[in-house]
């Protein structure tokens, strides 16, 4: 039977991984070794990873949970995108 979440190295697109808090809420972390570009959603061409920031609090766009997830910003576009660990998407933001 297969899982309706993604295998671990391909969540996020590998540049943040997953881990429970103390408290025990999911949250997010750099990943050690992240890639220098993840693929644009509308054309596949690679985006340039410019800043990671992991650990603080936020809302998610997508599920509205209040969290500890990631955000990503890229060159040369300065797209922004955030990485919810409750509802495990990778959202891009409208507008950026």
């Amino acid at each position: 039977m297969s899982s309706s979440f993604p295998h671990p190295a391909q969540l996020y697109h590998g540049l943040f991984r997953s881990f429970v808090r103390a408290d025990g809420h999911p949250a997010l972390a750099r990943h050690e070794a992240p890639p220098a570009s993840v693929p644009d959603p509308e054309t596949g061409k690679p985006l340039r990873v410019a800043t990671l920031d992991a650990g603080g609090p936020a809302i998610c766009p997508s599920c509205t949970a209040q969290g500890f997830g990631g955000f990503v910003s890229f060159e040369p576009e300065l797209r922004l995108a955030y990485a919810c660990p409750q509802c495990r998407q990778f959202v891009w933001l409208p507008g950026a």
